[in-house]
């Protein structure tokens, strides 16, 4: 039979075992929550009026570790008669990705049962870091970006290390509305799921649908449930941004290897799945950075807050964020293809600045409206 087609029933194997699984544990976890009153409290900053269990994430990572265990172990069992030294390779980054994930999972089940300071939280995504470039994953490349290709490996690591850290916490900030972080990583997981397929990177492949058939419960029960809501929490958000950065990273690597299919090295590719909350981290940053306030200090200036704002209800907000991600996904993939790397990324940025430039117009005629009508000038 044709590797292709092992893969993709092995694709679906693990989607399969891993939706049921999740479908199955999630619905005890949001009733454990409720018995022990684990909820996230409603503030003026968010959306929900009514207290929701915020404990979703904890079923990610064992299911995640499960079912891919299974899976890849019955492919090599019924499939791979001998083990090449590259699945061991392989398999040995996959450990160190679950280390990482590990270390960000027992911070986000701290941060939602007591809480955790930003600055403890820095320092276990600094560790979990670590462990991505001890599986030998690092930025070695930027296909042309900036003129830059090549990357000497004493800039590639601290480099990759940072940007880790900086993806992780952007799906961490996004995870604002119902649906939106899941929406986006599940977005990004079905494109690098795609691209490591071609790649015959088929390990990689299996994890990102294996996190999409976990992802597709929650989603349910997070977006369209009212009765059973559930929030995933720092426990989901940090080990997605941390999955998500990793899977990132190691699809834009330069790696050369003669008996694989053609790499799909580009790393605007990889990053287009992402572009949007991390321009939207950035942009709130700088914001903050203006206004001489903490980085660290929350506000409504989040792209979906502020589409809330100009009237949009959060189940719209959510839909036109993620339905952006993934037409710069398809933008992005099919314009590489006949169009400078430069030319493509800086029409992003001008792109999405100009859309945000209009939001935020937008955002202030709503709000010199709402003024208006609560202080109407008086007529003499």
């Amino acid at each position: 039979m044709d590797e292709y087609k092992i893969c993709i029933a092995f694709i679906l194997f693990g989607f399969t075992l891993s939706f049921g699984m999740e479908s199955f544990i999630l619905p005890r976890i949001i009733l454990i929550s409720k018995e022990r009153q684990l909820f996230d409290i409603p503030n003026e900053r968010k959306q929900h009026e009514a207290p929701v269990p915020r404990l979703g994430g904890l079923s990610f990572l064992p299911v995640l570790f499960l079912t891919s265990i299974i899976t890849i172990y019955i492919r090599c069992q019924l499939v791979d008669s001998t083990i090449s030294p590259a699945f061991y390779d392989t398999l040995s980054d996959f450990m160190m990705l679950i280390s990482g994930l590990l270390v960000l999972y027992i911070v986000g089940i701290k941060d939602d049962l007591s809480g955790v300071n930003y600055k403890k939280k820095f320092i276990m995504q600094f560790i979990a870091s670590i462990f991505l470039i001890l599986s030998g994953t690092y930025l070695n490349n930027l296909d042309g970006l900036f003129g830059i290709y090549e990357i000497p490996i004493w800039i590639g690591i601290p480099f990759t290390m940072l940007l880790c850290i900086f993806i992780t916490n952007s799906i961490n900030l996004i995870d604002g509305i119902d649906g939106l972080a899941s929406g986006i990583s599940a977005t990004a997981l079905i494109a690098y799921g795609y691209l490591f397929y071609i790649s015959k990177q088929w390990i990689f492949s299996i994890i990102c649908f294996t996190m999409l058939g976990v992802l597709i419960p929650f989603f349910y029960y997070n977006v369209f449930s009212s009765k059973n809501k559930i929030f995933m929490g720092d426990t989901g958000s940090l080990m997605l941004g941390f999955l998500l950065s990793f899977l990132g990273i190691r699809l834009a690597m330069d790696i050369t290897d003669s008996s694989s299919a053609p790499q799909t090295r580009d790393i605007l590719i990889a990053g287009s799945a992402l572009f949007v909350p991390m321009f939207d981290t950035v942009k709130v940053m700088y914001a903050r950075i203006c206004v001489h306030r903490s980085l660290f200090c929350p506000d409504r200036k989040h792209i979906h807050h502020r589409l809330i704002d100009i009237g949009f209800s959060p189940r719209v907000a959510m839909i036109i964020i993620v339905s952006a991600s993934i037409i710069m996904i398809l933008t992005n993939f099919y314009a590489l293809k006949y169009i400078n790397i430069n030319i493509v990324f800086f029409a992003d940025v001008i792109t999405t600045y100009f859309v945000n430039k209009f939001i935020t117009y937008l955002r202030y005629k709503k709000k010199k409206q709402i003024i208006s009508l609560k202080f109407p000038k008086e007529d003499f």
